[in-house]
């Protein structure tokens, strides 16, 4: 299970999210700003889920900011009763990935923390990868694991792109770069690494949640393309899958990491 990090003062609202999230996710639970803190910088956290309005919105704000200036590397969820959009566009520019409501269910509420960590896992792939590819592959690998659990299409990709289907596989042909396709698929294999070593979910339940018919499916793709196995991947995390894409792209065997502190390592407890 991912690690999140959950700061709701309110004793109502943190049990709310607790018992939304708790089933999928190990929680930290913290009681003050010191307390988040303190556990953010353990290296152990994912995520992290925070009142967005306490102890006053301005305040409030400074806070996510510098959040996100000190951990570029946290999927940041605001908790918030805000409604207007002008509020909604301060607290996006503040630096969170993603917002929930008072009013929101249990389901949404965990849809929405796990959009915004795709969103985050997507661009740290994005990042792990610029030194080592040229554009847009890059780009096109991290927004392959953003959408890598919707029916999202190459055209879809383009679109996002701001440029043709056709005139995007041009410009990875002309670079040496595998096509839309098949970057998209490199993709989905980031996205069930992070689901099989940080989520610690089965074989199967990434299959599902990644659009493959079966376990057997994705497990073949993840032969074909790194050569190792579902419980490899699982130990390793999405580096190998990384070095995968990079050694078969450049034939250069190099060290690609995802998070250039180690925090995807697991720790024992992870293990257990």
């Amino acid at each position: 299970m991912t690690r999140l990090a959950l700061y709701q003062p309110d004793a109502r609202s943190g049990a709310r999210l607790s018992s939304a999230l708790g089933n999928e996710h190990r929680l930290a639970v913290c009681e003050s700003w010191a307390e988040l803190e303190r556990t953010l910088a353990s290296g152990t956290v994912e995520g992290c889920v925070l009142d967005a309005d306490h102890p006053a919105p301005r305040e409030s704000l400074d806070r996510i900011k510098s959040l996100r200036r000190a951990h570029p590397e946290l999927a940041l969820i605001g908790f918030t009763d805000r409604d207007g959009p002008l509020d909604y566009y301060a607290l996006g520019a503040s630096g969170l990935d993603g917002f929930v409501s008072g009013g929101d269910g249990a389901m949404t509420t965990r849809n929405a923390v796990e959009a915004a960590l795709a969103v985050h896992r997507g661009r740290a792939t994005e990042r792990a990868l610029e030194p080592h590819l040229p554009a847009p592959a890059p780009e096109v690998v991290g927004w392959g694991v953003i959408h890598a659990g919707s029916a999202a299409t190459t055209e879809d990709l383009a679109a996002a792109l701001g440029t043709s289907l056709r005139a995007l596989r041009e410009r990875l042909r002309e670079r040496n770069l595998p096509p839309p396709a098949t970057l998209l698929v490199w993709g989905r294999l980031v996205a069930a690494a992070a689901r099989l070593h940080r989520d610690g979910g089965t074989v199967e339940d990434a299959a599902f949640a990644l659009g493959y018919a079966a376990a057997p499916s994705l497990a073949r793709a993840i032969r074909n393309r790194t050569g190792a196995t579902p419980g490899e991947l699982a130990e390793v995390g999405p580096d190998l899958v990384l070095r995968g894409l990079v050694g078969e792209v450049t034939g250069i065997p190099v060290q690609v990491r995802l998070h250039p502190g180690g925090d995807n390592a697991r720790t024992s407890e992870d293990r257990s």
